[in-house]
């Protein structure tokens, strides 16, 4: 198992050199099935010093010129992210691009920072808050990436029902 932006793993499933992925059904490819396991939505993720840990939410418009750290442009999530801000009107300002989530959460205490990633980003995390967002286009989905035709394979559709099932639990649904 590896980590691999969403692109990457629709490419390696179509070349042969992954059969299951997990990550946000871009739906771009026609080869793939693209099975949801659970619906999330972008929050703003920040540390517990945070001034805005203890809001109940924040409008996108006043995210303009706050300190984040993000994801590189290869991330779909980022991508997402950008639209979303543009679509807003806002640019927040990025103090560093991370090429892992994990390290990226690690790091948001230490530069005083927040992010914008799904809820889902906190599972398995302490000192973090996700404060939710007003604003449009905030929601995603989160599933497995398959070929088409993969219920050929008995080992994919076994390894499915077990991610389904691993997933569903982790996520209390």
């Amino acid at each position: 198992a590896s980590v691999l932006p969403s692109p990457d793993i629709e490419t390696a499933l179509e070349e042969g050199r992954v059969h299951v992925g997990l990550g946000f059904l871009t739906r771009h490819s026609p080869n793939l099935r693209y099975d949801p396991l659970w619906p999330d939505e972008i929050s703003l993720i920040v540390p517990a010093s945070h001034p805005w840990a203890k809001r109940s939410f924040v409008n996108l418009r006043e995210m303009h010129q706050q300190r984040l750290l993000q994801l590189p442009d290869t991330f779909v999530i980022r991508r997402m992210t950008d639209d979303i801000c543009r679509l807003h009107l806002v640019r927040p300002r990025t103090v560093a691009e991370i090429s892992s989530i994990e390290a990226l959460l690690r790091s948001l205490a230490a530069v005083n920072a927040a992010a914008l990633l799904p809820k889902i980003a906190l599972h398995g995390t302490t000192g973090l808050k996700a404060v939710r967002l007003r604003g449009k286009n905030l929601s995603v989905e989160i599933g497995l990436l398959r070929l088409s035709d993969s219920d050929k394979n008995s080992a994919v559709v076994a390894f499915t029902k077990i991610a389904r099932a691993a997933v569903l639990e982790m996520t209390d649904r």
